[in-house]
């Protein structure tokens, strides 16, 4: 297990969730825990800079569905942004790119409209 960074700051009505190092269980508690403090304090779109990811596995991958599903449960949007190779591969030898709203950096997917528009993951 190695060491992961998880920071949140606002921007308007958007919670912009940072997370660097590496996203195993030690990872998904610090993302799952962050994002559910976000939509507690009714924040609009989660956005989750995974650009400083180096490593993710199952447990990381757990943790960013289990934000999904949390996020639109409650009718807010909740975004990729600046997937890592790391996490890219992961999501599709999974095939669950799909799933998840893609944008190529924060400033994309602080524009995009809703931030969920995809299906429920099957």
């Amino acid at each position: 297990m190695g060491a992961v960074q998880v920071s949140a700051r606002r921007l308007d009505d958007r919670l912009v969730v940072a997370v660097v190092g590496e996203l195993d269980i030690v990872g998904k508690r610090a993302l799952c825990a962050c994002v559910a403090k976000g939509l507690d304090a009714a924040v609009g779109q989660i956005v989750l800079d995974l650009s400083g990811v180096s490593f993710m596995d199952a447990q990381g991958l757990s943790a960013l569905v289990m934000s999904r599903v949390r996020a639109l449960s409650l009718d807010r949007g909740l975004v990729l942004a600046g997937v890592s190779a790391a996490v890219r591969r992961l999501l599709e030898i999974t095939r669950m790119e799909a799933s998840f709203e893609l944008a190529p950096d924060i400033d994309e997917a602080e524009s995009s409209s809703n931030g969920h528009d995809r299906s429920t993951p099957d």
